[in-house]
């Protein structure tokens, strides 16, 4: 029977320290960020191309300080970092907006500079003067260090004001905050902020919103629409979504059970990567629900996830292992899996009658010696 995993796993929403203090010549350049490209295509792609900025034509009614920053665009998008950097700043300092949020990436990310964090600070606050989406967005993210002498305070207050501003990422991290809270009003708003986000395209947001939906947070639990949800996610790429689709379709939960499209989520989780996925895959297939049964299929997805640190799988793993069913017996092995099923990735003692009993059985048959080897093997993972 197919376990229903209703853990909601923490939302990792940007990497704000993606970049180095040097970009080494086999490493690809940062990407530039997307909100702030403001050049037509076609200057874009010929900045691809190897357009020079210092040498690059310019519309002839663009203001010095709008030149500046047409000029850093250029120099970005091809690579050339020291110009972008000196373009950038000059237009910043003159009140360009998206200028200084470029710059505080740049000084950010240790682009054509040091890594320095007090500068990107700066450089966010001027743009966020302007209430500049990005920056906004891009000092909460700062704030999350906690480093009071940045002096930014709470990151919720500026999710606040970059999700007010439009910025969805931001309006995602808000809707977690809010969450977070314990309020009942604010989980109102956490909820009506996913939703927004989510309306709006962000993938994480529309995981986000079915987990709402699903456990009710900010409303009466709705089943069916966490479902829809969860489908959205995982049409996004989101591999968690897609198993919490396959796990409903399973149950019949939000909608009609459906072996066939839970067997196709849960393989979109399995193939993502995701180890509760893989488990759960691999038991529709060991059982034969939603298509033919394949034991040795079975065995190499609960391998899979028993590697990525899922419990459930280990367990399965274990059980075929010590059963020689798809796949090779091996007693020992068997009982290492088994043994690294007793507690959760968070290190949890993890309920499981159906375990206590393999464990107990294999340790009757194994010799001690060979149940501490296996022990240590699976401390050392």
């Amino acid at each position: 029977m197919l376990v229903r995993f209703s853990v909601c796993f923490a939302l990792l929403l940007s990497a704000p320290f993606a970049g180095a203090q040097s970009l080494p010549d086999e490493e690809a350049p940062p990407a530039f960020p997307s909100e702030l490209i403001l050049l037509p295509q076609s200057v874009q792609d010929a900045a691809n191309d190897g357009l020079d900025a210092e040498e690059a034509e310019v519309p002839s009614d663009l203001t010095p300080v709008d030149e500046a920053w047409y000029r850093a665009q250029i120099a970005y998008l091809g690579g050339d970092w020291f110009p972008a950097r000196r373009y950038a700043e000059n237009a910043a300092v003159a009140g360009h907006a998206d200028a200084a949020a470029l710059a505080g990436i740049m000084a950010r990310d240790g682009i054509a500079q040091e890594r320095n964090i007090p500068a990107a600070v700066d450089w966010f606050r001027r743009a966020a003067e302007s209430r500049h989406p990005v920056a906004l967005y891009q000092l909460g993210l700062l704030a999350r260090l906690g480093d009071e002498s940045l002096g930014l305070g709470t990151p919720r207050h500026w999710f606040d004001r970059a999700a007010r501003a439009g910025h969805i990422d931001a309006m995602v991290a808000y809707a977690l905050a809010l969450r977070a809270s314990g309020i009942p009003q604010e989980a109102v708003l956490a909820r009506e902020w996913a939703e927004r986000a989510a309306q709006q395209g962000s993938a994480e947001a529309k995981y986000q919103l079915a987990m709402m939906l699903d456990e009710g947070v900010g409303g009466p639990r709705d089943a069916e629409g966490a479902r829809v949800w969860f489908e959205r996610s995982a049409e996004a790429n989101i591999a968690e979504g897609a198993f919490q689709a396959g796990m409903m379709w399973a149950d019949g939960e939000g909608g009609p059970a459906g072996d066939v499209e839970a067997r196709r989520w849960l393989r979109i989780a399995a193939e993502s990567g995701y180890a509760p996925g893989q488990g759960q895959y691999g038991l529709m297939l060991y059982q034969g629900r939603g298509g033919e049964m394949d034991r040795e299929a079975a065995a190499y997805w609960f391998g899979e996830g028993a590697r990525g640190g899922d419990a459930e799988s280990q367990y399965l793993y274990a059980f075929v292992l010590a059963q020689g069913d798809g796949v090779a017996r091996d007693l020992e092995t068997a009982y290492r899996w088994v043994v690294a099923a007793g507690t959760d990735n968070l290190g949890a003692p993890v309920h499981n009658q159906d375990r206590d009993r393999l464990q107990a059985a294999l340790e009757r048959v194994l010799p001690l010696d060979v149940q501490a080897r296996m022990r240590e093997l699976g401390s050392a993972d």
